[in-house]
C-alpha cells in the first residue's frame, strides 16, 4: 500500500527531483557544450595566430619578390649568347679606356650553359700600373658591371717602371637566360 505524501514531503520530492534534473542536465548538456566552446575558442585562437604568421610570411614573400625582380633585371641575359658576349667585351674595353689602360689580348671563352644560368668568361692581358689595374678590377666588380674575377696572375711588366705589371685575368659574369 502506497501512502499519499503530505505537502512537506511532496515539496521535498519536487525540490530533489528538480535538483537531480538540473544536475543531470548540467552533466549531460551544459558541461560538454562548455568544453566544446572552450576547445573551439582555443582552436580559433590557434588559427588566428597561424593566420597572423602566414600573413607575415606572405608579406615577406612579396618583399622578396620585389628584391628578386631587381636582381632579375641585373642578371637577366639581355640578348643571345653572341650579343651578350659582344656587350661584355665592349663593357670591359670601355672601363679600360676610361682608366687609359691598354688591353693587349681580349679573348672570349666558351659560354657555360646550365639549366638556370649562362656563365660568360673573358680572358684578357693588361700591361700597366699596378694601382690602375687594381682600380680597373674594382670598377668591373662594382655596380653596374658586377664581374667576377675567376683568375688573376700578375707578372713584372715590360716597362722599366717599378710599379708596372702585366696582368693576365679571366673575368666572368653569370646571367639568367
Amino acid at each position: 500500500m502506497i501512502r499519499r505524501l503530505n505537502a512537506r514531503e511532496l515539496k521535498i520530492l519536487i525540490f530533489s527531483s528538480l535538483l537531480a534534473s538540473t544536475y543531470i542536465g548540467y552533466i549531460l548538456l551544459i558541461r560538454p557544450a562548455k568544453e566544446k566552446f572552450i576547445s573551439l575558442d582555443e582552436e580559433i585562437a590557434a588559427q588566428q595566430r597561424r593566420l597572423v604568421k602566414t600573413s607575415a610570411e606572405i608579406k615577406k614573400a612579396g618583399d622578396m619578390e620585389k628584391i628578386l625582380a631587381v636582381y632579375e633585371q641585373k642578371f637577366k641575359q639581355p640578348a643571345s649568347n653572341e650579343g651578350t658576349m659582344s656587350s661584355l667585351l665592349s663593357e670591359i674595353e670601355t672601363v679600360a679606356a676610361d682608366l687609359k689602360l691598354q688591353i693587349a689580348n681580349l679573348t672570349p671563352k666558351k659560354v657555360k650553359e646550365t639549366n638556370f644560368s649562362n656563365r660568360f668568361s673573358v680572358s684578357l692581358s693588361i700591361d700597366g700600373d699596378f694601382m690602375d689595374i687594381l682600380q680597373f678590377l674594382h670598377r668591373l666588380q662594382s655596380e653596374p658591371h658586377l664581374f667576377d674575377v675567376e683568375e688573376a696572375r700578375f707578372d713584372k711588366g715590360t716597362r722599366q717602371q717599378a710599379a708596372s705589371v702585366k696582368a693576365s685575368l679571366v673575368l666572368g659574369k653569370t646571367f639568367v637566360p
